[in-house]
C-alpha cells in the first residue's frame, strides 16, 4: 500500500517511489528536477493539458517532451522515457493522455521519470539552465512530501486509447467501384449462354487490380 495518494501524477493506479527528491539527492549532490519510479517500463501521462514545445532526444534526459498549459503557463519537462515521445511540437496533448512509456534513455542509471516544473506566463515557453537550487518543486505540484524514499500512488482514469477500426469494408467498397468501372469501359453484357465465362473473367480480382 501506498505511503501517500497524489493529487495528480504520471502514472495512474500505480504505486511509484521517490527516487531522487529537490534540490539534492539523498548523496547531497544537487539535484535539478524530481525522480520517480514504479520500477518496470510504465506508461507515462500528462499530468496537465497542453502545447508541445519540445520533444526529442537529448544526451542527458534522453528522450523528452517539455509541455505547457496554455491557459496559466505551467510547464512540465518528462525525461528518460524509453521510446520517442508520443506526441511532436506543436501538438496539443490532452490531460492525462499517454506521452511515452518510463525508462532510462539519456544521463540514466535505472528505470525512472525525470520530472521538472516551470511556472512561466504564456508566449515566455520553457527557460533552460535555471538554477537547480530554486527550481521550484514538483512535489508540490503532484500533492506529495518532496522526499526520496516515499511511495505514492495517483488514482485516475486514462482517456480511452482511440479505436482502430478495419478497414476491409472500406476496400470491399472499393473493388465493388473499380468492377462496375471495367465493366462499362469493356461493355461487357451478361447473356444466359456467357453467363459462366463473364462470371469467370469479370469477379477475378487479378483482372481488375
Amino acid at each position: 500500500m501506498a505511503d501517500y495518494t497524489a493529487r495528480i501524477a504520471p502514472f495512474i493506479n500505480e504505486t511509484f517511489y521517490v527516487t531522487g527528491a529537490q534540490p539534492y539527492y539523498p548523496d547531497g549532490t544537487i539535484h535539478g528536477g524530481f525522480d520517480i519510479s514504479t520500477g518496470v517500463n510504465s506508461p507515462v501521462y500528462s499530468m496537465t493539458s497542453g502545447l508541445v514545445l519540445y520533444s526529442g532526444f537529448d544526451l542527458s534526459y534522453g528522450n523528452y517532451i517539455v509541455i505547457q498549459d496554455q491557459t496559466n503557463g505551467t510547464a512540465l519537462l518528462y525525461a528518460h522515457m524509453r521510446d520517442l515521445p508520443l506526441y511532436r511540437v506543436g501538438q496539443t496533448v490532452p490531460l492525462l493522455a499517454q506521452i511515452g512509456v518510463e525508462g532510462t534513455t539519456g544521463d540514466s542509471t535505472g528505470i525512472h521519470t525525470h520530472l521538472e516544473i516551470q511556472y512561466n506566463t504564456l508566449g515566455t515557453g520553457w527557460v533552460w539552465n535555471t538554477d537547480k537550487l530554486t527550481r521550484p518543486h514538483v512535489a508540490d505540484f503532484m500533492g506529495i512530501p518532496n522526499q526520496a524514499g516515499i511511495s505514492a500512488i495517483f488514482n485516475g482514469t486514462p482517456p480511452p486509447p482511440p479505436v482502430i477500426r478495419s478497414n476491409s469494408k472500406f476496400k470491399w467498397v472499393l473493388y465493388a467501384q473499380k468492377l462496375s468501372l471495367w465493366v462499362n469501359r469493356n461493355l461487357l453484357t451478361v447473356s444466359s449462354h456467357s453467363f459462366k465465362s463473364y462470371n469467370t473473367v469479370c469477379c477475378s480480382k487479378q483482372s481488375i487490380v
